[in-house]
């Protein structure tokens, strides 16, 4: 895959693109009165959010507060994030005169009408609605001048595991989305730009949480990188533990790390719906095991966007160094820049990973910039994701992204329609939670998430262990078997250190005695298996709202059907699934009117309704052709097959009329049978690859034609112009077109001339440097000082001087692994010198006195780095782990060089390089 051609996007309602600072102060929770971008602004009064975590389930309860303070009516319309995944399974809204409004879910388009016909009426109404993934829409007509309200939301949602931490975050606020050109809808960029435009700050507004976490192996702790927090712990419960924030104004998100004691111990969950008479099982664990190793092609897609400005790009920076050094010695790579266009390192495919292509890379990542102008990921996975890989690897995609882009189904798509795992890292506050899960799941990859002050490091560390390694193959959950229909969700990809759960769903009735729920799985030559038992209590419920797991099951389901390729469920299956479970989705919405003393208006479904929905089913016992159950275990690898390729997933069959919200539908059996594409069996991604010896399918890009080239013709004289306006930032004017012009960088156009081709991209994108071509590349001393200007919050800062520069702990052990070879050596070096005092006199010493004469310095300078690395950077090991490990393997096959003297293993060498380091007054 090689660079594409010059494509510009289009920013909406953005007015800067180069300080992701500017982009922050002006998107977070706002009412916008009337329901237009251009009316006034009124920021939320204060926020307040309970958390509930139990094992790994956290159960938000969020109240917003606004004032009405214009002198008339007024409708007040406002967008706010959450983290994609979330089921919202409630809404009401309290009024200053204490009545309340309680949502119900309803088709989207009734809804709509509904919310619409009441505020036309003069009745209080209230609606909430799914934009994306992760930002939703909350509309309250008729709100009285003066008037306070409060608007309550319920939710809940998986948490996700990263480095043995479970990671709670609180969104605080929208990002701006960018707008390629190609591929977006006209609904879809209408969309976008009403949520660009509602965003704005709430600088003054009071922010507090409170967090409890309840696991049953216990909590060692409860950390935020980014707030300061208040931990106390239950005398009574030791596996209690709660966190309690307080902040004024919502410029970040909000970030716990919960430390739990027994992260990897397998739990079953229970819970009875006593009102529909259904239970539902959860399985939890993270995986551990021996991983089985296999050959990689890594290729990183780095963001290199505007938004990606100042401290994100230096994030993404430093880790990819580190990231690059932690590669496998017998894999090949490349690297990838994205922004407006891309441009690879190595335009003709990825090349063997060797100390002339590292140190290249080295040069290269040194040079990067936020340079390119908007996001368009599509473009570069569309040339990078139709190539094979080299011969004999597995192709693993890199993702570093802020996730600020509107056409993010297009790209999960995409990715979903080729089978190369996507490992994406969602960097900052605002970042797409969707966009980031999305790509990843649809790939069978991993996520995670970093803000703006996190350390990058260790997750992308994290990343590359996962991505060289095997996911395990033919996965099967094996639940107790039940007398009667039983549904299960789809299973997950299963990888080491990643947060593993499934859901089962059946109507209630007494378990057989000592129940359990079995794992298998193969890894490689090797046999997963172990049994989880079923505890005999569970939790009972009796409201919708309450029904955790249930609601857990319904929004999972709703997303496998509709990621199912081709999808496995239409916009009416899901507005009766999302109906029936009171879980919303991107088909439906919540509405509530103030009926107190009025008629309900027309084309309003009434309360009523809803409970003729929740007896409209019934369950039939045994199997589904008559044959009695099976005791013991039922098998998952084919879940539906049992019932004639079926899901169940209602466990419900038609048994009285039908309310019209519930789309064309009319049997629940019709929508059952739309399931049977989904299957809980676990899948790995095997591809055919490419030679290694260089040579590639045609690449993607071709010439563009000459209606395209009028077309981004007219659009570069509209944007000549447009810069030219007074009142046009100078940081949108440059992207425009119409600020200063340096180099342009060279970017393959076709067959178009290099000099067309600067001055295409130079035209179309403003000035843009290229790597190549900038400044010289850092020394890791250089780098190590331009590092200090951020100390990484949640870390130990250690100022020590250098070169009359202080720097933090992560900038000094990011400046010493960058002195490490492709293969994990050391040698001896000034800089090397200058970090830890480790010289030739140190080796000469150690040689002399342990074995009597000279032995490789290499091997000596070696030691002592890992040695230095684990007495003064334990805290930091998962950051160059697998930089350590490489240099073991390679001690190992020198092993002829210093065996002897009394140490015969690696341990015990590095044992005894501690040893000396530590005594040494040269060292630290």
């Amino acid at each position: 895959f090689g660079p594409s051609s010059c494509r510009s996007v289009r920013p909406l309602c953005i007015p800067s693109l180069e300080r992701p600072e500017q982009l922050r102060a002006m998107s977070s929770l706002i009412v916008t009165r009337d329901g237009s971008p251009g009316a006034e602004q009124v920021p939320p009064k204060s926020v307040h959010v309970d958390v509930d975590v139990v094992e790994r389930i956290a159960r938000h309860r969020l109240a917003q507060t606004f004032v009405n303070s214009s002198p008339s009516y007024v409708e007040a319309t406002y967008v706010f994030p959450l983290l994609e995944g979330a089921a919202i399974s409630a809404l009401r809204v309290v009024f200053s005169d204490g009545r309340e409004i309680s949502g119900e879910v309803r088709e989207r388009s009734t809804a709509e009408a509904a919310f619409k016909d009441a505020t036309s009426r003069g009745l209080r109404a209230a609606m909430l609605r799914e934009e994306s993934g992760d930002v939703f829409r909350t509309s309250i007509g008729n709100l009285a001048p003066g008037e306070e309200v409060e608007v309550k939301l319920e939710y809940c949602l998986e948490l996700p595991v990263s480095d043995k931490i479970v990671r709670l975050t609180i969104p605080s606020h929208v990002a701006p989305r960018y707008c390629p050109d190609d591929g977006l809808t006209v609904g879809e960029a209408g969309g976008q730009a009403a949520i660009v435009g509602y965003s704005s700050s709430a600088p003054g507004a009071a922010f507090t949480a409170r967090v409890e976490v309840d696991m049953a192996g216990g909590v060692n702790s409860i950390e935020s990188p980014l707030q300061d927090l208040v931990v106390t712990r239950d005398a009574a419960e030791s596996g209690k533990i709660f966190a309690e924030v307080q902040c004024s104004g919502l410029q970040c998100d909000i970030v716990l790390a919960i430390f739990p004691r027994e992260l990897f111990r397998p739990v079953v969950t229970r819970e009875v719906h006593i009102a529909r008479g259904t239970e539902a099982l959860m399985l939890s664990f993270v995986p551990r095991f021996d991983a089985v190793p296999q050959r990689i092609e890594a290729v990183f897609l780095l963001d290199c966007s505007g938004s990606m400005g100042g401290q994100r790009i230096e994030q993404a920076k430093r880790a990819t160094q580190i990231f690059l050094r932690s590669l496998p010695t017998d894999c090949f790579f490349n690297i990838v820049l994205f922004g407006s266009t891309y441009k690879t390192l190595y335009s003709s495919g990825s090349v063997a990973y060797s100390q002339a292509s590292l140190q290249k890379a080295t040069d290269y990542v040194d040079r990067i910039s936020a340079n390119l102008g908007g996001t368009n990921i599509l473009e570069p996975l569309s040339s990078i994701l139709p190539q094979p890989p080299v011969s004999g690897t597995q192709r693993q995609i890199f993702l570093l992204t802020d996730g600020q882009v509107s056409n993010q189904q297009a790209i999960i798509d995409l990715v979903r329609a080729h089978r190369c795992r996507v490992f994406s890292i969602g960097i900052g506050s605002g970042v797409s939670t969707a966009l980031v899960n999305g790509v990843a799941r649809a790939s069978r990859a991993s996520a995670a998430f970093v803000q703006d002050r996190e350390g990058l490091e260790a997750v992308c560390i994290d990343m590359l262990r996962k991505a060289s390694s095997r996911s395990v193959a033919d996965v099967t959950v094996s639940w107790p078997v039940v007398p009667a229909l039983r549904s299960q969700t789809r299973l997950q990809p299963m990888l080491a250190g990643e947060g593993f759960s499934a859901f089962t769903l059946f109507p209630h009735s007494p378990l057989p005695e000592g129940a359990v729920v079995k794992v298998t799985g193969d890894l490689g030559t090797r046999r997963l298996e172990f049994e989880v038992p079923v505890p005999p209590s569970w939790s009972a419920v009796d409201s919708g709202s309450e029904a955790i797991l249930h609601h857990m099951f319904a929004r999972r389901l709703l997303a496998e059907m509709q990621e199912a390729d081709p999808p496995t469920m239409s916009p009416s299956d899901a507005v009766q699934l999302s109906v029936a479970y009171s879980v919303l989705c991107a088909h439906t919405a919540f509405v509530a009117m103030d009926r107190h003393g009025t008629e309900m208006p027309t084309g309003v479904v009434k309360a009523s309704d809803l409970a003729a929905l929740r007896g409209l089913f019934t369950w039939p016992m045994g199997s589904r052709h008559g044959a009695k159950m099976p005791t013991g275990l039922a098998p998952c690898r084919d879940p539906y097959s049992a019932w004639g390729g079926r899901n169940p997933f209602l466990l419900m069959r038609a048994a009285g009329t039908r309310n019209s919200l519930e789309g064309q539908c009319s049997n629940i059996d019709d929508l059952v049978a739309k399931t049977t594409m989904l299957r809980s069996i676990s899948t790995e991604f095997r591809v055919v690859s490419r030679p290694a010896d260089g040579s590639h399918l045609p690449s993607v890009a071709g010439v563009r034609s000459a209606i395209v080239e009028g077309a981004l013709g007219m659009l570069r004289r509209v944007a000549r112009v447009a810069a030219a306006l007074p009142f046009i930032p100078v940081s949108l004017r440059a992207s425009l077109g119409g600020g200063h012009s340096t180099r342009a960088a060279t970017v393959a156009v076709g067959a178009l001339p290099q000099q067309e081709r600067q001055q295409q991209q130079q035209q179309a994108h403003g000035s843009v440097t290229d790597p190549e071509i900038g400044r010289e590349a850092a020394s890791p001393l250089a780098a190590m000082a331009s590092a200090s200007g951020q100390q990484p919050c949640g870390r130990a800062a250690v100022a020590i001087g250098t070169g009359g520069e202080s720097v933090s702990k992560l900038a000094r052990l990011e400046a010493l692994l960058r002195l490490a070879d492709f293969d994990g050596s050391f040698k001896h070096s000034p800089e090397l010198q200058a970090l830890i005092g480790l010289d030739m006199t140190w080796t000469s010493a150690w040689a002399q006195e342990q074995w009597g004469g000279a032995v490789s310095s290499q091997v000596l300078v070696t030691a002592g780095v890992l040695g230095h690395l684990a007495r003064q950077f334990a805290d930091d090991h998962a950051t160059w782990d697998l930089v350590a490990s490489k240099s073991k393997e390679w001690l190992r096959s020198r092993e002829s060089l210093w065996r002897g003297g009394g140490i015969d293993s690696v341990d015990e060498l590095l044992k005894v390089a501690g040893t000396r380091a530590r005594d040494s007054h040269s060292v630290g």
